[in-house]
């Protein structure tokens, strides 16, 4: 579908395409039927597939084996890597043994971790905050607002959990592959992102003005 009117939700050019908030990637089939678009233009739409796909390896990687994400991985992942080796064989040089302690310091054994290429997926988060913040404002996040560096599974401390727990819950389909929690201001100034996919994988993001974001820390 092309949108009738409206303006890219990254650019401000005219929109002629509709993208999808998160990538669509990510929803293995069937998908939800309340899926988020935003209007966008061509350029926008398709000039970032492979931080997508990236991004879907990530977040799936990071979900400790999820039935979604099992799915997500013979459905997408594996095809798609046959078809693209180079992009997971970038994901899997960066895996490396790590130590596991528990909480209390006892040493648990060894693991698989990763590193992740930040940048392409802070592209992906980006886009995904600029989407829900039209969604939920209906206007677009000027281009000067700073989306800032995302916090990947952070360990949240309670009181920040009982914060969390208190903002509204948006659900894509039952929530299983993506579901968000969000807090704007009342001038839409700043916002609070709490993104979670396939019920493991967690990101957290702040969104700040210009002048917040040039305002020194205290």
């Amino acid at each position: 579908m092309k949108p009738s009117k409206g303006e890219c939700y990254l650019c401000g050019t005219p929109a002629s395409a509709w993208d999808h908030i998160p990538p669509l990637g990510l929803f293995p089939k069937p998908r939800p039927d309340n899926l988020i678009t935003v209007p966008a233009c061509l350029a926008c739409n398709h000039g970032r597939s492979l931080d997508d796909e990236y991004f879907r390896v990530v977040v799936a990687a990071g979900s400790r084996d999820s039935p979604q994400s099992t799915v997500l991985l013979h459905q997408r992942i594996i095809p798609r890597m046959r078809q693209k080796p180079a992009l997971i064989l970038d994901f899997l040089k960066s895996i490396r043994p790590v130590d596991i302690h528990s909480e209390g310091g006892i040493y648990l054994g060894s693991g698989p971790a990763f590193s992740i290429d930040r940048p392409r997926v802070q592209t992906v988060v980006d886009k995904i905050v600029r989407g829900l913040f039209l969604k939920h404002t209906g206007r677009r996040l000027a281009a000067d607002y700073v989306v800032e560096e995302f916090v990947y599974n952070p360990k949240v401390e309670k009181p920040l959990q009982d914060a969390i727990v208190q903002l509204p819950l948006s659900n894509i389909g039952d929530g299983s592959v993506f579901s968000y929690r969000y807090y704007l201001s009342e001038a839409g100034s700043e916002s609070f992102w709490f993104l979670m996919f396939y019920n493991d994988t967690s990101l957290i993001i702040t969104q700040t003005s210009p002048a917040a974001a040039r305002r020194p820390a205290p």
